[in-house]
C-alpha cells in the first residue's frame, strides 16, 4: 500500500500513475478543498487528516503503508519533516517529489523577499496602492501594513479561505475566490479588471502557476513580488 500525502496537482498525477499500473494507494489531505477536489476522482482512496507524528505512526501501522510519497506543496515544510522521521523509524520507503522551481527568468520589476511581511514592506516602499496576493489564506497578517492600500487577494473557493480573509479585514469585493490553474490570460484578464498594479507570489514553479504569473506581470508592465523559497523555509 502507498501513502500519498497529497494537496497539490502533483498529487493527482501520481495517484493518476498508480491507478494505470494497478497499485493499491490511499491518498491523504488536509483540507476540506482538497478532500472534495481528490474524491472527485479517487472516491474512498482520499481521506481527510492533519498528522501528527504519532498520528501517521499509526495510519501507516494499520494501513500497511510500505512507501510514502510526499506530494505536498514545498512550503509544507512541518508535514515534510513528519513524513521524513516516522518513515524512517517505521523502516518504510520515503519519496519526496520535488516540484521544479524557475528563479532564473529575469525581469525589472521582479523584486525577490523572504516572507510576506517584507512583501508588505516593499509595496509600501514601491509606493504601490492595488496589490493582488496570491500567496493563499493561511496568512493574511500582513494587512496590519496594508491599511492604506487596497488590497486583492486570490484564494481557493472554500468557506474556511473566505473567511479567514474576511476576518484578516479583506473586503469582500477584493476576495477573487477561483480555482487553478490560471493561465497567462486568465493572469492578465484579472490584473486589468482590478488595476492590479503589484503582484505578490511564491516561488511555486511550474505545477504552482508561477511562470504564468510572472509573465503576466511582464506583459501588463506591473511589479512582481517574489516571496523565495528558502530551505529552512519562509519567515512569515
Amino acid at each position: 500500500m502507498v501513502l500519498i500525502l497529497g494537496g497539490t496537482t502533483e498529487a493527482l498525477k501520481m495517484a493518476d500513475e498508480l491507478l494505470e499500473n494497478g497499485e493499491e494507494f490511499v491518498i491523504t489531505v488536509a483540507t476540506e478543498y482538497g478532500y472534495q477536489i481528490s474524491m472527485q476522482k479517487f472516491g474512498k482512496k482520499v481521506i481527510k487528516i492533519k498528522f501528527t507524528e504519532e498520528s501517521l505512526r499509526r495510519f501507516i501501522q494499520e494501513m500497511r503503508i510500505k512507501k510514502i510519497l510526499d506530494c505536498t506543496h514545498p512550503y509544507a515544510e512541518q508535514i515534510t519533516s513528519v513524513a521524513e522521521k516516522i518513515a524512517k523509524a517505521e523502516s518504510v520507503e520515503y519519496l519526496r517529489h520535488n516540484r521544479k522551481i524557475d528563479l532564473s527568468a529575469e525581469y525589472e520589476r521582479r523584486v525577490s523577499v523572504e516572507s510576506l511581511d517584507e512583501a508588505a514592506t516593499k509595496i509600501l516602499e514601491l509606493g504601490l496602492m492595488r496589490p493582488l496576493f496570491t500567496t493563499g489564506s493561511k496568512y493574511l497578517k500582513f494587512m496590519s501594513k496594508l491599511k492604506q492600500r487596497e488590497v486583492f487577494v486570490r484564494v481557493l473557493p472554500s468557506e474556511d479561505s473566505i473567511r479567514a480573509c474576511l476576518r484578516a479585514g479583506i473586503k469582500p469585493q477584493n476576495i477573487i475566490a477561483m480555482h487553478g490553474p490560471f493561465s497567462v490570460q486568465m493572469n492578465l484578464a484579472i490584473i486589468h479588471q482590478y488595476s492590479i498594479d503589484s503582484l505578490v507570489s511564491k516561488s511555486s514553479g511550474r505545477e504552482g502557476g508561477f511562470l504564468e504569473k510572472l509573465e503576466a506581470a511582464r506583459q501588463s508592465g506591473i511589479w512582481i513580488i517574489v516571496v523565495e523559497h528558502k530551505k529552512k523555509g519562509v519567515t512569515e
